[in-house]
């Protein structure tokens, strides 16, 4: 565990304990994490923070991103494809999406065997053993390690047109560091698309730690639209665009959960409530991403 003394964002040390929770993966896990909150960027972290030993056996096989489904014999692709085509994009990015594509915390690969099938050269970088086995096992180049490791091992020399991360850069103990390699990798005029849990949104300010994307300990950081804007800044980025993108499965959980919590719904009759997962949670997404109050934000950055 290492007890940081200024936030890990802007580097002020104006910064005070937020909450503490248990993780919402694992229910007999007694384990209870802290989150603080920096005074000058709103910034959330972890505190202390623990490393990679301490959190590996959280990601185990068993982890959702490195699951079967997830890996070479997922049977959703044909239809990402297809829906890609249909509407000319692909996770929010007109297509072509770019001749070079690079997902970091590509996890089992999903996100690049579809670039592939859009026509993409595509590469990964995964920490996880079992996520890269995974990319393997479709195809997909990866290197296992983080990008601080592929920097060491490979430096800068091979550069992507597209450079996307998925809900990963809250696991990262250094955003700013993270985003900083991540730069170095941008080929010329190429683009930079974040995703993180949106730790400012409408669920997040009600339910705090029991959130399902506060996700601890698995997420380190705890973004708002502006600080995910000020880490890139800070990186030497330039962010295009600024927005945030609820599913509607996501909100329905959200609700849900809220309707247990702060309301007292029974879970048999929360879980019972099918609208939810439709209309109710269809609507309430959009409405909440109109306003910028999201379960995710989505910045897309430019060197």
């Amino acid at each position: 565990m290492q007890t940081l003394s200024k936030c890990v964002v802007c580097s002020s040390e104006q910064i005070m304990f937020g909450y503490d929770a248990k993780t919402n993966r694992r229910p007999d896990d007694p384990a209870r994490w802290k989150v603080y909150t920096c005074q000058q960027c709103r910034h959330g972290f972890m505190n202390p923070q623990p490393s990679w030993d301490e959190l590996s056996p959280y990601y185990s096989e068993n982890y959702d991103p490195y699951t079967r489904d997830k890996g070479a014999e997922a049977a959703e692709d044909a239809r990402a494809v297809a829906q890609a085509r249909a509407t000319g994009t692909y996770r929010h990015l007109p297509l072509p999406i770019g001749k070079k594509v690079l997902d970091v915390g590509c996890g089992a690969g999903g996100y690049l065997r579809v670039c592939r099938q859009l026509g993409a050269e595509v590469f990964g970088i995964e920490p996880s053993s079992f996520g890269a086995q995974r990319c393997r096992d479709a195809g997909i180049e990866v290197f296992e390690g983080m990008v601080d490791d592929y920097l060491a091992q490979h430096g800068t020399q091979r550069r992507f047109d597209v450079i996307t991360a998925n809900h990963v850069l809250e696991h990262a103990p250094d955003p700013v560091r993270t985003l900083q390699g991540m730069k170095s990798l941008l080929a010329p005029g190429g683009l930079l698309w974040i995703s993180v849990p949106n730790a400012d949104c409408y669920f997040s300010r009600q339910l705090g730690g029991e959130w399902h994307s506060a996700d601890l300990p698995y997420h380190l950081q705890q973004f708002s639209p502006a600080s995910l804007e000020l880490a890139g800044k800070r990186a030497g980025l330039a962010p295009r665009r600024v927005y945030t993108y609820s599913l509607p499965a996501a909100t329905a959980a959200s609700l849900r959960y809220l309707l247990r919590r702060r309301m007292l719904f029974p879970q048999r009759i929360s879980m019972k409530l099918g609208m939810l997962n439709h209309y109710v949670a269809s609507r309430l997404a959009e409405r909440l991403d109109r306003r910028a109050d999201g379960e995710a934000v989505i910045v897309e950055f430019s060197a």
